[in-house]
């Protein structure tokens, strides 16, 4: 046993978990981007000899099956302490209990996990301020158990205890059974690894995948990257995205802003490892959808051939009915089409995308939009059982300012729209003049990079946001057109207006940002900070709205609104007419991203097959609406993209510019992917068998903890801190916690590849006896490797050695 096998077993799957057990037991290993490597070279790592501390020490490799137990007691508990619960994420007991342990003197030194710059680290704690300080449980890779030898290597280091999801907790009970020392240890539910009734194993959600509005199994698919299976990749992305062409360019990337790397050395760059296994997949020859093994004839009218549309369709399709796209232009697309620039996302990407889906048996209707001469009644007639509104937002937003109706004021819309479909014999519209635009956002971009394309001096942002609150934005603009782009931040425009020769102004005053009710924010006028500046054109680029005229009258104004967008329900997306169903960016709270819309498309497919089945819409479905509808936050970190096309000349180019990665690139970043929560799906362990006290959120009321005591001294510790007043009691569902823990009793153990020992000992178990010769052709081993490995098990007294014909024979030794 040896590191090269950790590696090998442990490492390079993905099963390691971070825990830092093997480093703090093997001076030759350190925690290296929050994986253990070898810092030096270990003696002992040659020719197979190897003292396999750290293989045998790791608390994957010691995985057994294990027995359900009954607890003392089962409780919903909140802390009293407001500053504490105020961090939780439920009652704030852990914290609690942590702070109760030091202050009491039940613990000396504490080994918890705290969150610091946006990332889990372990620490050692002894002062009780400091766990009041870092309030809240804080999960992910640290290094716990390393701390944990740390803290165990001093001879006087007193009572100690540990907070960790259950398998370092079962690491934490082997440091105890060979020092032979005593840790109260605090388990936290593995909440992402038990929530799901879907199948045996749950949801087993890597951060990643929890972060994509789609559910996308990025570390996956990066899995599958890493080993070469490109086709292999895309087929899985499109389990959960069948536009995953179109997402390799354009998606929000959300799934890199929660991966574990964040702030130790730049997360994967997931949307450009996405972005080559497509192009290699459109390289090689495209992949057939599969026929769906369903068949009916039931159909559905989809209006609107966006993202949301696209996607309904392909599911609704693979489902065995019979889709049918009705678009009001003459393209498919929508905005991916019509707003997003070329150079960001060509037409052969997008169509390729739209034919994928096409070819799975969805048929599309242009120039066919609905309205007083396709109403729903006459979708109904036609024989359409259920109806899916994507129909996006063309319509812009403006502020009604004074001075919008002059001549060479555009809006975002109309300015992307023209300028990549139409208008083509005035490429030289901007030539060398300055285009102001009012927004500094994603589509205001749009417009400046379009601008300068077609000869624009220079693109003013003006922009009511600051500079830190533009940062993602900002980045993705690449460095070489960064000098034709000036932005105006925390400035608002009062009126647009015209100079004597027939240049525009913006009118314009600085603010500042001040907190307002509900969480919403008040620009104020900077008093005296008025001034002016002349511009040759003017585009608006502050969002666009949905326009529900035609669907009001293909509807009769039946269905429920607010202020321009469909009211919905956040689990089945069904309206409030039965059998009409919404999504994308035309609903109430929508992200207004590809990738939600793509996640609405989805999850709507799946009521429209319930309801056309006349199943219940939301039984055993979860509410994902963190996912689907919370507002996209700034990365603490972001990562390393291929380098941009290095452009010539940027004046009429509309080629691509977002650099790519090459197969060697591709694999080498999707090797650094840690393959998160991948041993999640295999473990058994509720934190219970080896802990004394268990916490999570299961069972409980809101705003409380629930907490599983296994032990006695846990007990007595919880009943103190009753009495002390420092906890309140609550509600809690006992049969939801057994069935949380019978989840996970279910699972399969994870079987793991043996040890050459391992191997030559089964193998010999099973067939009596065997020559080093026999042994390395029926394992595959070297024959040295044979000889060195069973001579240790004959020095164990595992097997013994006979010789016949100057040949050594090894079998089992006698029980």
């Amino acid at each position: 046993m040896s590191f090269r096998l950790l590696k090998q077993e442990i490492i390079n799957p993905g099963l390691c978990q971070g825990c830092g057990l093997c480093t703090g037991s093997c001076k030759h290993l350190i925690m290296e981007d929050l994986k253990p490597t070898l810092d030096d070279f270990c003696i002992m790592e040659r020719d197979g000899e190897a003292c396999g501390k750290c293989y045998s020490k790791c608390p994957q490799i010691r995985l057994t099956k294990v027995s359900k137990e009954t607890p003392l007691d089962i409780l919903a508990l909140k802390s009293t302490d407001e500053d504490i619960h105020r961090n939780a994420v439920s009652g704030g007991f852990v914290t609690t209990l942590n702070k109760y342990l030091l202050e009491s003197g039940k613990v000396k030194k504490l080994v918890e996990v705290q969150s610091m710059n946006g990332r889990p680290v372990s620490v050692i704690t002894s002062d009780p301020n400091d766990v009041r300080k870092y309030s809240g449980v804080s999960y992910g890779r640290s290094g716990v158990l390393e701390k944990m030898v740390e803290v165990l290597g001093d001879a006087d280091h007193g009572p100690v205890g540990i907070v960790g999801v259950p398998c370092e907790i079962r690491g934490a009970k082997g440091i105890e059974d060979e020092m032979n020392t005593e840790i109260f240890k605090i388990g936290l539910f593995c909440n992402a690894n038990i929530r799901g009734g879907e199948s045996e194993e749950g949801e087993i959600y890597s951060p990643c995948r929890r972060s994509c509005p789609a559910g996308v199994d990025a570390s996956g698919y990066i899995n599958e990257i890493r080993q070469g299976n490109f086709q292999e990749a895309v087929d899985l992305i499109r389990e959960m995205n069948p536009l995953p062409s179109i997402c390799g360019r354009v998606c929000t990337h959300e799934c890199e802003y929660n991966c574990t790397l964040i702030g130790t050395n730049h997360p994967i760059a997931i949307r450009e490892l996405k972005k080559y296994i497509t192009d290699w997949e459109m390289e090689h020859g495209r992949k057939i959808p599969i026929e769906s093994g369903k068949s009916g004839n039931k159909k559905v009218a989809i209006i609107g051939s966006g993202p949301a549309g696209l996607t309904a369709s392909y599911y609704l399709a693979q489902l065995g009915y019979k889709p049918t796209i009705f678009e009001k232009s003459d393209k498919t697309g929508g905005m991916l089409r019509f707003g997003v620039p070329k150079f960001r996302l060509p037409d052969e990407v997008l169509d390729y995308d739209v034919e994928f889906v096409k070819q799975a048996g969805v048929d599309v209707k242009l120039n066919s939009p609905i309205g007083p001469d396709l109403t729903f009644e006459d979708l109904k007639n036609q024989g359409y059982e259920a109806i899916f509104l994507a129909v996006g937002q063309y319509q812009p937003l403006t502020l009604k300012l004074e001075g919008e109706d002059l001549p060479n004021v555009h809006t975002a819309v109309e300015f992307l729209v023209d300028r990549k479909y139409r208008y083509w014999e005035n490429l030289e519209e901007f030539k060398d003049k300055t285009v102001g635009i009012l927004g500094g956002g994603p589509v205001a971009i749009d417009v400046a990079q379009t601008a300068i394309r077609l000869g624009a001096k220079k693109a003013i942002m003006v922009e009511i946001r600051s500079e830190e609150q533009l940062k993602m934005a900002r980045e993705e603009i690449p460095a070489a057109e960064m000098p034709f782009i000036e932005y105006k931040y925390d400035t608002s425009t009062k009126k647009f207006s015209q100079t004597d020769d027939g240049r525009l102004v913006f009118n314009c005053h600085k603010v500042s940002q001040q907190p307002g009710e509900n969480g919403r924010t008040n620009f104020e006028k900077i008093e005296g900070s008025e001034y002016s500046f002349d511009v040759d054109a003017i585009v608006i680029a502050i969002g666009q709205t949905g326009d529900l005229d035609l669907i009001d009258q293909a509807s009769g104004s039946k269905l429920e609104k607010d202020r321009s967008k469909i009211k919905v329900d956040e689990i089945t997306f069904e309206t409030n007419l039965p059998g009409i169903f919404a999504g994308g960016d035309i609903i109430v709270r929508g992200k207004n991203v590809a990738v939600a819309a793509i996640a609405h498309g989805r999850e709507a497919a799946t009521s429209i097959d319930r309801y056309l089945r006349g199943q219940d819409l939301k039984e055993g479905r979860i509410n994902r609406s963190k996912m689907f509808f919370h507002p996209i936050l700034p990365p603490k970190d972001k990562s390393k993209k291929p380098p941009t096309e290095e452009i010539q000349t940027i004046w009429r180019n509309f080629e691509e510019i977002d650099g790519i990665f090459d197969e060697s690139m591709a694999i080498k970043e999707a090797n650094r992917c840690f393959n998160c929560n991948r041993f999640c799906s295999h473990c058994q362990d509720f934190a219970a068998i080896h802990a004394d006290i268990t916490a999570g959120e299961i069972g409980s009321e809101k705003d409380f903890t629930t907490v599983v005591i296994w032990t006695k001294r846990a007990q007595r510790i919880v009943q103190e801190m009753l009495k002390a007043d420092l906890l309140v009691t609550g509600v809690v569902s006992k049969e939801a916690v057994d069935l949380a823990i019978d989840k996970k009793m279910k699972r399969r153990i994870l079987e793991h590849s043996h040890t050459p020992r391992e191997k030559i000992y089964n193998w010999l178990k099973l067939n009596g006896s065997g020559s080093i010769s026999t042994l390395g052709e029926k394992l595959d081993m070297k024959v040295k490797d044979v000889r060195f490995n069973a001579l240790r098990l004959v020095q164990k007294g595992q097997l013994v050695m006979a010789v016949e014909d100057d040949e050594p024979i090894f079998s089992l030794a006698d029980e």
